[in-house]
C-alpha cells in the first residue's frame, strides 16, 4: 500500500484549489487531447440508464433501474482555478419527472480531473493517458489508497446502441475469488466523456461447507451505468 501524509496532501489540495499556485499551468492547454475524454461546457448534459442490485441475504437481490443525468449548470474562477457545478438528477420511471440528487464541483488542468464527492476531492483521472500510468484516486483525502490505471486506450467501445470510435478504460480492483468479487471500470470516450460506469463488491457465502467455492452471493451490491444519450454526440 502506498503511504502518505494526509497533512500533507490536505495542503497540496488546498494550494490546488483554494490559493492556485501556479495559476498559468494550471489553465488547460486547447491543445491537450487526453483531456478532451472528460469534457467540460456548461450546458453539456449526459443521460445514462443505472441498474443496481443490492444483496442483503444469500441468493437474495433487489433490483432497481432508472435514468440518472448530470448536467453542467455553470462555473466559477477561483484564485485561477475554473471549477464547474454539475447537477445530477434522477428519473425513476418514464412518466416521472427529473428530480435533483446532488450537485458536484469538478475541476480540470493540465495535470488531472478532480470531483468533489460529498466535499471529499476524487481524482477522477490524470495527464497524459498512458497505459503505464496508475495513481490514487485518493490522493488528496484521507480515505484509503486505491490505485487506478488506464488500459485499452484509443480502443472502439459499444454501449446502449452507441458506437465509439476512440475510448479509454479506467480500471481499479479487478479481482474474484472463492471469497469475494471486486470490480472498477469506467470507460471514457474522445470529445464526449464518461460512457460506461461499472461497480461490483460482493461477499461470497462462507457459512457452510455446502456453499463454499459456489459463487453464492451473501452481501454486496453492483451497479451499472450506461449512456442513453448527451448533446456531445453527432
Amino acid at each position: 500500500m502506498l503511504r502518505k501524509n494526509y497533512v500533507y496532501k490536505a495542503i497540496v489540495y488546498l494550494l490546488l484549489v483554494g490559493v492556485g499556485v501556479s495559476c498559468q499551468t494550471n489553465n488547460l492547454d486547447p491543445t491537450n487531447i487526453d483531456s478532451n475524454y472528460f469534457p467540460l461546457e456548461i450546458g453539456d448534459y449526459w443521460i445514462y440508464q443505472v441498474t443496481q442490485e443490492n444483496y442483503a441475504a444469500a441468493n437474495s437481490a433487489k433490483k432497481s433501474v432508472f435514468q440518472l443525468q448530470q448536467k453542467i449548470s455553470s462555473s466559477y474562477t477561483q484564485n485561477g482555478q475554473l471549477l464547474y457545478l454539475i447537477e445530477e438528477s434522477v428519473k425513476r420511471s418514464e412518466q416521472a419527472g427529473w428530480q435533483l440528487n446532488a450537485i458536484r464541483t469538478v475541476y480540470k488542468n493540465l495535470k488531472e480531473v478532480v470531483s468533489l464527492e460529498h466535499n471529499v476531492p476524487i481524482v477522477r483521472m490524470v495527464f497524459p493517458i498512458n497505459t503505464t500510468t496508475s495513481w490514487n484516486v485518493n490522493e488528496y483525502n484521507a480515505n484509503a489508497d486505491t490505485l487506478l490505471r488506464y488500459q485499452d486506450a484509443g480502443k472502439t467501445f459499444a454501449v446502449s446502441k452507441l458506437n465509439f470510435d476512440r475510448t479509454v478504460s479506467v480500471f481499479g480492483a479487478d479481482d474474484s475469488t472463492l471469497v469475494n468479487q471486486e470490480r472498477y471500470r469506467r470507460v471514457y470516450a474522445q470529445n464526449v466523456g464518461l460512457v460506461y460506469s461499472e461497480n461490483v463488491s460482493l461477499a461470497y457465502c462462507q457459512s457452510s461447507a455446502a456453499c463454499i467455492g459456489k459463487a453464492i452471493i451473501e452481501s454486496g451490491t453492483k451497479q451499472k451505468w450506461e449512456l442513453l444519450s448527451t448533446n456531445r454526440l453527432p
